[in-house]
């Protein structure tokens, strides 16, 4: 698919930096820092890039406006907002922290933190949060509500591996780690599955 932002120059966008820029000094002033200018026109351009989640390709759109595109863009990342939102509340309805720390107040206090904060309008690449609990294989260069997206399906995907075992054998493989892994920050489906191949490798040494 080609880069949606391929087919406009700046000065394209310029004019709906311009409608942003009097929304978010409610046309008390028509100046703004360099700094929020330019965190403006990220905000223009991460959206017009979440049109192409809209279709499949860009054929027949090539006659649409910058404003047009804009538009449809910001639907979509409200969209996914919504999206996202309703998938972290389903994964709080089977959510075990497991009494690690860390790992509870991530899930259950800074995420809800971010779709607090979030502004889609004005700042829809902001991460919001620190994100604090560590999970891998992320694509770093995601921001705003699609990183947040692929951490809350990262967390969601471990939570089914961890569920797949007795709870109290989870936490005894963890506290074989760390007797105080409660204040660990560590990822907890690694150190799990670390100690189950530890332990099946012992079985098969003793076998041997």
């Amino acid at each position: 698919m080609a880069d949606i932002l391929s087919l406009f120059d700046m000065e394209d966008l310029l004019p709906i930096v311009a409608r942003l820029t009097d929304e978010y000094t409610s046309k008390e002033s028509s100046s703004v820092t360099f700094e929020r200018a330019r965190k403006l026109m990220a905000a223009v351009m991460y959206a017009m890039v979440h049109f192409e989640t809209r279709t499949t390709s860009l054929m027949g759109h090539n006659d649409l406006s910058a404003e047009e595109v804009y538009k449809l863009g910001y639907e979509a990342v409200l969209l996914k907002v919504d999206t996202v939102k309703e998938k972290y509340k389903k994964l709080m309805t089977f959510f075990d922290g497991y009494n690690n720390r860390n790992y509870k107040d991530t899930v259950e206090k800074a995420i809800p933190g971010f779709f607090k904060f979030y502004d889609p309008k004005f700042a829809p690449m902001e991460n919001i949060i620190t994100m604090d609990y560590p999970v891998f294989k992320l694509d770093m260069k995601l921001e705003g509500i699609d990183m947040i997206s692929q951490y809350i399906d990262a967390i969601w995907n471990e939570q089914v591996y961890l569920k797949s075992f007795p709870r109290e054998y989870v936490i005894s493989k963890l506290k074989e780690f760390h007797p105080k892994y409660e204040k660990e920050y560590i990822n907890l489906k690694e150190i799990f599955s670390m100690q189950i191949k530890s332990e099946v490798n012992e079985i098969k040494v003793l076998q041997s």
